[in-house]
């Protein structure tokens, strides 16, 4: 891989052969496939030096060009929240994200947003994501708090969009869930997809995208337990799903089961973020203290 003006991949990994153009770069990104479309359409991808169409098939040893277009009109409510950003250079934004905060506005059209607060404090994000998504290359729930990546520029974008594609990215989280834990460490490894009842949500389907969440026990408390999620995979909700495919739902996760015990969300924080930097090539990493709700959380469950 390389840059000039262009983003080049040098090499599309073997598991993409025989994959279409659109998905496999949508993928690869984390950005909608429809804007894939419109960018083979409009001629802003090439393969071996050629323009393709949508359903061009991968086939071994392609190259791809990207020529990202240029930015259009962010179309994102700019207005500051309270957001902790504890990282900040030329490339990249690391923010500490409360709960009850959305990364970017989806259909509901948030006022407020971790995207809308860094372009109001005049941080430059990058354009390859789509218009609501500026800098995003990944995300956490609106009610899920702690660590986030953004890029500022399209070359770190994609950078860091290959290591989450990679799954090279480390991502921890901690949790408290309720019952106990048959075992003390372990893993789920279940695929999940949209619920099929209700479209909002997710569930195991053997048909979605491979998931796995490895797990370790910190401390039982009482009827809880606390726990350390790492994540292999980084599907939509995933450490929500995995749990209460087993059973031991997040506590305050209403959606997939949960119980509320005095807590109005559920209890997951993502507390550690390490990644290989896009410029310096280096691994840095991240922690975020633990929020006051999860410790008191704690407190009160005691332990056994």
């Amino acid at each position: 891989m390389n840059y000039n003006e262009n983003i080049i991949i040098d090499q599309i990994d073997e598991q993409h052969i025989g994959l279409r153009i659109d998905s496999v770069l949508a993928d690869i990104l984390n950005i909608p496939r429809n804007r894939i479309q419109h960018w083979l359409k409009d001629k802003f991808v090439k393969i071996n030096g050629d323009y393709v169409a949508k359903n061009y098939k991968i086939k071994a040893g392609d190259c791809a060009e990207i020529t990202v277009p240029e930015k259009k009109a962010v179309e994102v409510s700019v207005a500051d929240a309270p957001i902790n950003v504890i990282y900040e250079d030329d490339h990249i934004v690391v923010v500490d994200k409360p709960n009850n905060l959305v990364v970017h506005p989806g259909a509901g059209k948030e006022s407020e947003s971790v995207v809308g607060a860094l372009l109001y404090r005049g941080v430059e994000l990058s354009n390859i994501g789509a218009l609501m998504r500026p800098g995003v290359v990944h995300r956490i729930d609106k009610n899920t708090s702690g660590l986030i990546v953004l890029a500022k520029n399209d070359e770190a974008h994609f950078l860091l969009a290959k290591q989450f594609f990679n799954h090279t990215i480390k991502r921890k989280y901690i949790g408290i869930v309720t019952g106990h834990l048959k075992e003390q460490a372990g893993k789920v490894d279940a695929p999940i997809g949209r619920n099929r009842k209700n479209r909002k949500i997710f569930a195991i389907d053997k048909n979605g995208k491979d998931a796995v969440t490895h797990f370790k026990v910190i401390k039982r408390l009482n009827g809880m337990d606390l726990v350390k999620f790492e994540l292999e995979t980084g599907r939509t909700h995933q450490i929500r799903v995995h749990m209460s495919h087993i059973h031991h739902a997040l506590v305050g996760d209403s959606t997939y089961g949960g119980r509320k015990d005095n807590m109005k969300r559920q209890a997951l924080h993502a507390f550690y973020l390490g990644f290989i930097h896009p410029a310096t090539k280096k691994y840095i990493s991240f922690y975020s203290p633990l929020p006051e709700d999860i410790k008191r959380l704690i407190k009160q469950g005691g332990c056994l």
